[in-house]
């Protein structure tokens, strides 16, 4: 198998790219990357609870998605538990060849956000702890911190319903700020892969209009005396045109590193041909986990969000799976068939999960021990908490990976107390274990729930 590590160094040996390979090697700060995978419309407790968890909680439960009242006083902690016994978790049990994930894992129940609304999405709330559209994602906060030499700060994709390119509804950089996720497969394809080769025609065009614009703008600069207004404007727009002129330069400088690990172009990747309309959302889904995972193989990014539906929620399955919407399948979760379509769905987004895990966990990290997974932690989360119309008062999350950086997630299942108890514990206490995975000690106050936080820092329960 030709690894990361084997590309990187026939590259060296080849004098391609050396310098920044050379720039790699002299980082001291442990490697880390973060993925962020979401789910519309709800990820059902059940879903993840595993039959030895079920049992340890005792008969009281009565449904998937109203069982708060049988969470323990204090946290209960399983170690060891068989996580794909769980409804929707077989995907990371092993066999025939493929490595069980069962003890890269951890599975968080009761873990709250009210302060992020819930109901049919909670829009940038579910990954900023705040309400919507007030406060930068953790995506966007790492970022900075994780980019390290990578040519994308994060790359955000996704699946939607909206007939649009690029939604918004998801990610921010700070209030009012959103940050775009790419819907489109071909386009998101262009914009990573694009630039890889210097002699595309692509390549080139790109080049030509950044030199352009650069060219317009020093024009234009010339013309503004002193310090108005009208210039700080345009000397702020020529460093975005030299910021992105670079990263273009870096990305041809890594083709020999990326090309060999491409997936098939949009044009002919059976996951995009003869889809009917609207678009099967899971088949989109997977060939943006397969750009993903090759952006994080060729290390272009060190921050990566998937997210299905989250903007533009009633997408829309393969007929096997389920013959309406995500939103109709949601207002029929009495109906056993709809049940079973949405417990599809959710199993498939872990399959993608796993798919991804594994793929990086073969994969050896580049000047540290052991592997790209152990260096990386992949959250799998719904953008609403625990059902359609939700109140955020229960959010389940499987969490993959990140031994390295000191995450338990080593088979675990971990029950807080429900929403309303002196002990329960919240998403944004998640999201602060994350950020002291990514090394900073102090990362304790993320999160705007204001005089409803319960109590700062990370969960003792998964961080080592």
């Amino acid at each position: 198998m030709l690894t990361r590590r084997a590309l990187l160094k026939s590259a060296v040996a080849a004098g391609l790219f050396a310098p920044l390979y050379r720039e790699a090697l002299a980082q001291t700060a442990k490697p880390m990357r973060l993925v962020l995978v979401l789910e519309c419309n709800g990820i059902y407790p059940e879903a993840f609870l595993s039959s030895g968890t079920r049992a340890a909680l005792g008969p009281g439960i009565r449904n998937r998605h109203n069982f708060l009242d049988v969470y323990p006083e204090t946290p209960l902690l399983r170690t060891g538990d068989d996580l794909s016994s769980a409804l929707c978790l077989g995907p990371l049990a092993g066999g025939s060849g493929v490595p069980s994930l069962e003890n890269r894992a951890a599975v968080l129940l009761g873990l709250s956000s009210t302060i992020a609304g819930g109901g049919h999405s909670s829009g940038t709330g579910a990954l900023s702890c705040a309400v919507n559209g007030s406060a930068a994602t953790l995506d966007a906060v790492l970022a900075p911190r994780l980019k390290r030499t990578a040519p994308f700060d994060a790359i955000r994709l996704g699946t939607s319903s909206a007939r649009t390119a690029i939604v918004y509804e998801t990610c921010a950089y700070g209030p009012r700020k959103p940050a775009g996720l790419l819907v489109n497969p071909m386009l998101a394809y262009n914009t990573l892969f694009g630039s890889l080769s210097a002699g595309s025609g692509v390549g080139q065009e790109r080049q030509m209009l950044f030199d352009f614009a650069r060219e317009d703008a020093k024009a234009a600069l010339g013309t503004f005396k002193g310090n108005s207004h009208e210039r700080l404007k345009l000397e702020r727009y020529l460093a975005s045109l030299e910021a992105l002129r670079s990263r273009e330069s870096q990305l041809r400088g890594m083709a020999a590193q990326v090309t060999p690990l491409l997936p098939p172009h949009p044009s002919v990747n059976p996951l995009l041909q003869g889809g009917s309309t609207p678009p099967d959302s899971l088949k989109w889904l997977e060939a943006q986990f397969e750009l993903a995972t090759t952006a994080l193989l060729g290390g272009l990014t060190n921050v990566v969000v998937l997210a299905a539906g989250t903007s533009g929620f009633d997408v829309a399955y393969d007929p096997g799976i389920a013959s309406v919407g995500r939103h109709d399948l949601q207002h029929g979760i009495d109906n056993a068939a709809n049940w079973t379509g949405i417990a599809a769905v959710t199993r498939k987004h872990v399959a993608l999960v796993a798919k991804l895990a594994r793929a990086l966990a073969e994969t050896p990290e580049l000047n540290a021990s052991g592997s790209m997974l152990d260096h990386t932690a992949i959250v799998l989360m719904s953008d609403n908490g625990e059902q359609h119309h939700s109140e955020g008062r229960e959010w389940p999350k499987l969490v993959l990976g990140g031994n390295a950086l000191g995450l338990k997630t080593d088979g675990r299942t971990v029950v807080y107390p429900a929403e309303g108890k002196a002990r329960n514990r919240q998403v944004s206490n998640l999201f602060n274990t994350l950020g002291h995975a990514a090394g900073d000690s102090g990362f304790n106050a993320f999160g705007a729930e204001g005089p409803t936080r319960i109590v700062e820092g990370p969960l003792s329960e998964l961080l080592g």
